[in-house]
C-alpha cells in the first residue's frame, strides 16, 4: 500500500508537523540511539520555526492598519492622524541555523533506516503519510493529448494500477478500435491520416489491474493530427 507524503505542503503545516515530531521523538530517542544533543536540536528547530511562521500571521493585520494609516495621511481631513501603527513583537525563541526542514527530513531518513525502526514508531512520529486508498470500482483515467513530432501523444497517471487499455477512433468510420495495453504512463501513436489530410483522433482509456479491466472508461480525449 502506498502512502501520501508525510510532510505537509504549507509552512504552517510543516511547522505543526515539526512540533509534533519533536514532541514524539522524545519517547523514541533512546531506542533509536539519538543523543540528548540531537533531540535538543530537533526541539530547538521546532520552537524557532513555529515562532517565525506564527510571527508572519499578525503582519497581515498590521499591513492593513499601515495601509489605512497611509491612506488617511494622504487623503484624510486636516486633523491629528494619531500614532504610527505598532508592528508585531519579534519572537523571543532562540534562533537556529538555516535549513530546518532539510536537516529534519534527513533525520527522518536516518530513523527509517535504523534497525530499531518499525511502522508503529513511524506512525507515532508522524513520518508515515496517510494510506492512498483507491476505489478500483470507480477509478477513471484523466488523460491529456498533445502533438509530439506530428503524432498524437497521450499522457496519464497510473494511480496504483498496472496499465491502461487504449482504444482509438481515427475518424475513418471504423469507430473505436483497440490499440493496445500500455504499461507506461504515456503513448505515442504511430498512426497518421492519409497524406495531406487532417483528422480528429479520439482516444478512450481504461485502467488494468492484474490483467483485468477495472473502473470506468475515461471520457474521450481528442486531438487533430495532420499528415
Amino acid at each position: 500500500m502506498k502512502h501520501q507524503p508525510y510532510l505537509p505542503a504549507s509552512d504552517m503545516g510543516k511547522a505543526n508537523w515539526l512540533a509534533a515530531f519533536a514532541l514524539a521523538l522524545a519517547d523514541y530517542a533512546t531506542t533509536l540511539g539519538l543523543s540528548a544533543g540531537q533531540l535538543a536540536a530537533v526541539q530547538a528547530d521546532a520552537l524557532f520555526f513555529k515562532a517565525v511562521v506564527n510571527h508572519l500571521l499578525p503582519y497581515h493585520d498590521y499591513l492593513e492598519k499601515l495601509t489605512a494609516y497611509k491612506n488617511e495621511l494622504r487623503d484624510g481631513s486636516v486633523a491629528p492622524i494619531g500614532d504610527f501603527p505598532k508592528p508585531p513583537d519579534v519572537p523571543t525563541a532562540t534562533a537556529v541555523p538555516a535549513g530546518v526542514i532539510n536537516r529534519n527530513t534527513e533525520l527522518v531518513k536516518a530513523i527509517k533506516a535504523n534497525p530499531a525502526y518499525n511502522e508503529t514508531m513511524g506512525k507515532a512520529l508522524g513520518i508515515i503519510g496517510a494510506e492512498i486508498v483507491v476505489d478500483f470500482g470507480t477509478i477513471k483515467p484523466s488523460p491529456k493529448a498533445e502533438l509530439k513530432n506530428g503524432h498524437a501523444y497521450i499522457k496519464w497517471h497510473h494511480e496504483e494500477t498496472d496499465a491502461v487499455d487504449i482504444k482509438a477512433d481515427y475518424g475513418d468510420g471504423a469507430g473505436f478500435v483497440f490499440v493496445g495495453r500500455i504499461t507506461k504512463a504515456h503513448f505515442l501513436d504511430a498512426h497518421l491520416p492519409s497524406a495531406g489530410q487532417s483528422k480528429v483522433f479520439r482516444y478512450i482509456l481504461q485502467y488494468v489491474v492484474n490483467d483485468e479491466l477495472v473502473g470506468l472508461p475515461c471520457d474521450p480525449v481528442s486531438i487533430t493530427v495532420t499528415a
